[in-house]
């Protein structure tokens, strides 16, 4: 199956790359009902990130997609792709993208890049080479945030102001803590209130530093529980959940 891209929104879709390849330069992503989606996740999956958009946001397609199969799209190095789009003027790129089909779904085999002047074409890879796909049974347990202890909003300002307070000590961890109606981030030399308020009950959760580099610039509505953490934007259909360190005193 072959599938016409008019136009490609290029910053759109560098932001959206971006966004994944924080975990994984192993670009993978799905075409489905009106939305480009992508779960990518650590080795361990102790961090797995859910971005979503609307086709139309990134790719202006005339054609109708297929009814009740997914397009899978995988690149081995998603900083490929970022460099061959960086080829052509802002805006000014069509695609067309070469699909086999199989008994569940379509999978990429190529991508296109072209305009009047130039011609780049991309070849992809098995998605199943890169990891293992995530159902939307596993998707929805692993962003569950039913029985969260306490929420609270984690602004951009505060994500930049912790993640300058991480180079003060040497630890791996810091911990989120909700009592006396405040948020606080402590960590082995610093103290500091993320927020003056909280829903649910008191209590605290320890996290590994580097999980923070995986969250965008953005707002966040996050859901803390004794196992897990789950960072949902405000600003974009992201989702991420890393896993609370159970073994950090």
């Amino acid at each position: 199956m072959k599938l016409e891209i008019n136009r490609i929104d290029q910053n759109s879709f560098v932001d959206f790359i971006n966004r994944l390849k924080a975990i994984d330069t192993f670009l993978y992503f799905k075409l489905r009902t009106g939305a480009v989606t992508s779960a990518v996740y650590l080795p361990q999956r102790d961090a797995v990130k859910l971005h979503t958009v609307e086709i139309k946001d990134i790719f202006s397609i005339s054609q109708a997609l297929p009814e009740g199969k997914e397009l899978k799209v995988a690149f081995f190095d998603a900083n490929k792709v970022l460099d061959a789009l960086k080829m052509f003027n802002a805006d000014q790129v069509q695609a067309v993208m070469e699909f086999q089909e199989n008994e569940e779904d379509f999978v990429c085999s190529s991508m296109r890049l072209f305009n009047n002047e130039l011609e780049i074409t991309l070849a992809c890879s098995d998605p199943s080479l890169g990891f293992k796909d995530l159902t939307d049974a596993q998707l929805q347990t692993i962003f569950d945030r039913e029985g969260s202890d306490f929420d609270f909003v984690l602004d951009t300002y505060t994500l930049g102001k912790i993640k300058s307070l991480f180079s003060l000590d040497k630890e791996e961890t810091f911990s989120i803590t909700a009592s006396n109606s405040e948020v606080r981030v402590k960590g082995k030399t610093y103290n500091y209130q993320a927020n003056q308020s909280f829903n649910g009950s008191a209590s605290e959760a320890t996290l590994y530093k580097k999980y923070l580099n995986l969250l965008d610039r953005e707002e966040y509505c996050v859901y803390v529980s004794g196992n897990k953490v789950v960072m949902k934007s405000n600003d974009s259909n992201t989702f991420l959940t890393i896993a609370t360190c159970q073994t950090a005193e």
